[in-house]
């Protein structure tokens, strides 16, 4: 049973503008998408069951989603601690108006918190910052917080593309990223 799970949604998106400079790019992501009451139907049945009975969620999502990831996990009983903001220092600017360079990690627990290592308490800020990669890649500083202040629980990366030590993996694309440490 695990403790922490982190998991990155398969949130139903397209890529933005196609360019010339790219002909044979198409506009679907280079991974299967989910509408998100498939999401949350596939996290009901298959990864939350696999969490002890008290346990932590991280949550990736975008402004696009962050209102029905919150009310999906308020209908599940989650409590949310806080939001974290990864600023990507770039991004995409969609009909070419605010150039969004974050995305959400929201910190969930369910029933209780799971209290954070002590040496950890009050040294993380809400926001970071780490130059984003791949499209969909995490920061590996997100990874990082979350072991500092978790360093004894069981770990899993839920939609996981890449091997972590110390996480196990749910996903279709277990191993798409190669971990460049």
């Amino acid at each position: 049973m695990y403790q922490v799970l982190m998991i990155d949604p398969p949130w139903l998106k397209k890529k933005g503008g196609l360019r010339s400079s790219r002909p044979n790019q198409s506009r679907s992501l280079n991974y299967q998408t989910m509408p998100t009451n498939e999401i949350f139907s596939l996290l009901d049945k298959e990864v939350f069951v696999l969490a002890d009975c008290i346990h932590t969620v991280f949550m990736w999502t975008i402004d696009q989603y962050l209102i029905d990831c919150e009310t999906e996990m308020l209908n599940r009983g989650y409590k949310r601690h806080c939001r974290f903001i990864w600023d990507k220092t770039n991004g995409v600017a969609p009909a070419f108006t605010v150039r969004y360079t974050h995305e959400y990690l929201i910190w969930y627990y369910k029933p209780s918190m799971i209290k954070i290592c002590h040496h950890q308490r009050g040294k993380q800020t809400t926001v970071f910052t780490e130059k984003a990669r791949e499209h969909s890649r995490k920061p590996d500083m997100a990874y990082s917080i979350i072991e500092k202040m978790y360093p004894t629980e069981k770990k899993i990366d839920v939609f996981s593309r890449e091997r972590r030590l110390g996480w196990e993996q749910f996903g279709d694309q277990l191993n798409f990223y190669t971990n460049e440490k």
